[in-house]
């Protein structure tokens, strides 16, 4: 009993003491936090020196082919890999839907990963090689997947082939309907179904823009009509990457698309226009514990030389939102912005994010504000920024991206989807590295401004408008008109 009391005793003074710190260091604490500034002896981390990147992705040229068929493949080998993944772009989705045919890439979608076509089952073959298959479905471009054991590698490539050249597109009835356009109100604010952003392209221009209104029918011969363009070997490109034999995998896909008939008709992406905001602010009321918030504007199709600034001029107001809503406030756990990931940037501008109700309006607040910030040139992008983004960019995403040969197999599938060839690609890092402050403020200039940008807030609404930050207090109703 003595031991405790003393224990105790002992911690009662260390908080004493760690009071009276605090209270001395009054002058030093950060907004919004009770603790004082760390001290420290820590290097800067301008100050650390590190061995240049040796990394050098797979050469494409040595991998790919072109079956008789017109179907595009590369087959990259590993031989310390113990898996195998094979993975297949096509060009269905939203971007890709002529006249008449809303819907027809979500009802496509559904027929390529029916289980009840085949014998035995897709799902019983697919259990039998222990793996699933994945299907990914974007505006411009379907990618399937599987990952098997390198003994297995064989069968998942007929089972790839058999999924795309033999699905049975009669099973797409015209009593098809299609989806909400997203997963739940309040969950995945990094996953693609996240409502708000669904909402807010409905907002700023709807269909191909956003997906098409729910319960909407799908008529038979619009699927069809897309499957024609797009379900052809001259149309679909394969990555095949891991501890699978190049020559083996070369007969195999000779073999399995032998007498596969090419399509005629072009498979070709529409343009978007750019689906500009006013600035305002629109409110889905839905019985959630948070709030869920949107904040963007769409972007037509973006020169090219406009592509890597936008992509660093991203990172870099991605870190300042986390930072400022985050790191100083600790109103959200994220704040998270998007550039559209499609062949020529044309798609949806925007910031995700969300938290208690009390957090809303003030995340919306300084959200907008590290736009606007950015988009006056008010603090200018330091050199560390602009060192930051690129060393994300090319020595973060890009590499991972290619590290290894199911990734780059995959990788270099997906951009001859879209670009033909993987030089757009294999270009990137050059392209970053060339980017300059004065590049990242012109598009700041030219794509961040507030009053272009719509924002949606998901949630319970009156309580949201009711409810007060004790420290960073806003007003829902009253932020458009403030911040235009």
């Amino acid at each position: 009993m003595i031991l405790k009391t003393s224990v105790v005793s002992a911690c009662l003074s260390c908080v004493a003491i760690f009071v009276l710190v605090g209270c001395e260091q009054e002058a030093t604490i950060l907004p919004g936090h009770s603790r004082p500034l760390l001290e420290h002896d820590w290097p800067h981390p301008r100050d650390y020196t590190f061995e240049p990147s040796s990394f050098r992705p797979p050469d494409p040229a040595t991998a790919r082919l072109e079956a008789a068929s017109g179907l595009r493949a590369y087959v990259m080998t590993d031989s310390s890999d113990p898996l195998v993944q094979v993975t297949a772009a096509v060009p269905i989705g939203r971007f890709y839907e002529r006249e008449g045919e809303a819907g027809a890439s979500e009802a496509l979608t559904r027929v390529l990963t029916d289980d009840s076509q085949g014998s035995p089952p897709l799902s019983l073959r697919l259990e039998s090689l222990g793996t699933r298959l994945d299907a990914q479905l974007e505006v411009d471009g379907l990618t399937l997947s599987v990952e098997v054991l390198s003994e297995d590698w064989e069968n998942a490539v007929r089972l790839m082939v058999d999924v795309l050249r033999n699905r049975r597109v009669e099973r797409a009835t015209d009593e098809f309907r299609t989806g909400p356009g997203f997963a739940s109100p309040t969950a995945g604010v990094t996953g693609r179904g996240f409502q708000p952003k669904v909402e807010l392209e409905r907002r700023l221009g709807g269909y191909p823009l956003s997906p098409p209104e729910p319960g909407m029918a799908v008529e038979l011969e619009a699927v069809r009509a897309l499957a024609s363009r797009s379900l052809a070997p001259n149309r679909i490109v394969l990555g095949i990457g891991g501890n699978v034999p190049r020559d083996e995998g070369v007969s195999l896909l000779a073999e399995l698309t032998s007498g596969w008939a090419p399509a005629s008709e072009a498979a070709e992406p529409r343009e978007l226009a750019s689906r500009d905001g006013s600035g305002n602010l629109e409110t889905i009321d839905v019985d959630t514990l948070e709030g869920w918030v949107a904040i963007g504007r769409g972007l037509g199709p973006v020169p090219a030389d406009e592509r890597a600034p936008l992509a660093v001029l991203g990172e870099v107001l991605g870190t300042r939102l986390n930072i400022s809503v985050r790191e100083i406030r600790g109103l959200a756990n994220r704040a998270t912005f998007f550039l559209p990931e499609t062949t020529n940037g044309a798609g949806l501008l925007h910031i995700r994010t969300g938290g208690r109700l009390e957090a809303v309006a003030p995340l919306i607040k300084y959200c907008r504000e590290e736009m606007a910030a950015l988009h006056r040139n008010e603090r200018p992008v330091t050199e560390e920024e602009l060192a930051l983004a690129k060393g994300i960019l090319r020595l973060g995403k890009w590499q991972e991206s290619l590290d290894g040969a199911r990734r780059a197999a995959a990788a270099y599938a997906l951009a001859t989807l879209h670009d033909g060839d993987t030089g757009r690609l294999l270009s990137w890092p050059e392209d970053v590295e060339a980017v300059s402050a004065d590049q990242v403020e012109a598009v700041a200039k030219k794509y961040l401004d507030p009053r272009t940008m719509d924002t949606v807030v998901i949630g319970p609404i009156e309580r949201i408008r009711e409810a007060r930050h004790p420290r960073w207090p806003a007003d829902l109703d009253a932020l458009s008109s403030v911040l235009k």
